[in-house]
């Protein structure tokens, strides 16, 4: 089974949903205000929001508007001072799926593009073309152990203690359950390719903090390692594809934006709103 044949098979429709997921929503925000215009089509309000997007973009603002994300987005120090278990699932989740995402980036760059296209060989593809190199190593198990512990803390206010309104929630219980299948596909596919690949492997793999000392103790189980790794990587890419599909249509999504145009407008007092959305902050 050619496992990443399959993955794109199912991965490029899910792109295509997400793409006219993210149209559609456009489409309703523009029956609205843009930069104070309600008496223009939607053509005209979509060229002033992609003008003010160019600007802030190749501007000295850009700098400005990528710290207000982070400082407002992932840091979020309202939420910090408000709830600090909160402020703590909010950071796991959202900084741990940031960090895996980043990495699965540099390495699709990398395997994909920069060695078999580009001939390139350097520090940067050393690393990030190899999963047992000390840095790829870590930082996965690291990204996928705040994501987990993020996820505890939420599923716990919600679900056990159930101190939570589901009604207010900016994050679906869809995208909770998701997440949770994702993550431990994820970890089980590499503690399936760490226990196949066991007797090979360099030193540094035992960077990965939490995979590998599994790996050392169930090694030598008579299990079909390699199909058990292709299935659960079939799993853990496929639920990530669903996801990706399934975010414009979620809550997160429309509270992902608002906090993007908060950070635009916050750049420039004296300017109207790009767009007229009261945002709020609420809880994972």
């Amino acid at each position: 089974m050619d496992v990443m044949l399959v993955f794109w098979i199912f991965h490029l429709p899910a792109m295509a949903v997400f793409v006219a997921g993210v149209v559609l929503s456009l489409t309703i925000w523009l029956h609205g205000t843009v930069d104070g215009r309600s008496d223009i089509s939607a053509g005209q309000k979509l060229l002033l929001l992609i003008r003010k997007a160019l600007v802030t973009i190749f501007s000295a603002k850009l700098g400005a508007l990528l710290w207000a994300l982070i400082w407002n987005g992932a840091i979020h120090p309202t939420l910090f001072k408000e709830h600090k278990l909160r402020w703590v699932a909010h950071f796991c989740v959202f900084g741990g799926i940031l960090l895996l995402t980043i990495l699965s980036a540099f390495s699709f760059i990398t395997v994909d593009i920069m060695i078999p296209v580009l001939k390139m060989d350097n520090i940067f593809t050393a690393i990030f073309a190899n999963k047992d190199h000390p840095i790829t190593a870590f930082l996965n198990d690291f990204g996928g152990l705040a994501v987990m512990v993020g996820l505890a803390i939420v599923i716990i206010r919600r679900y056990v203690v159930r101190e939570l309104d589901m009604r207010t929630r900016l994050v679906d219980s869809e995208i909770v359950f998701f997440l949770v299948v994702i993550m431990v596909s994820g970890y089980l596919a590499e503690i399936c390719r760490l226990s196949l690949e066991f007797a090979e492997l360099a030193p540094t793999a035992a960077y990965a903090f939490l995979g590998y000392p599994v790996a050392s103790l169930v090694r030598n189980a008579p299990l079909a390692w390699g199909d058990l790794h292709d299935w659960l990587f079939l799993v853990h890419a496929l639920f990530s594809s669903v996801v990706i599909a399934y975010i414009p249509f979620s809550k997160f999504f429309h509270a992902l934006a608002g906090a993007i145009i908060a950070s635009v407008n916050s750049l420039s007092n004296d300017e109207k709103p790009a767009v007229l959305h009261e945002v709020t902050y609420g809880e994972v």
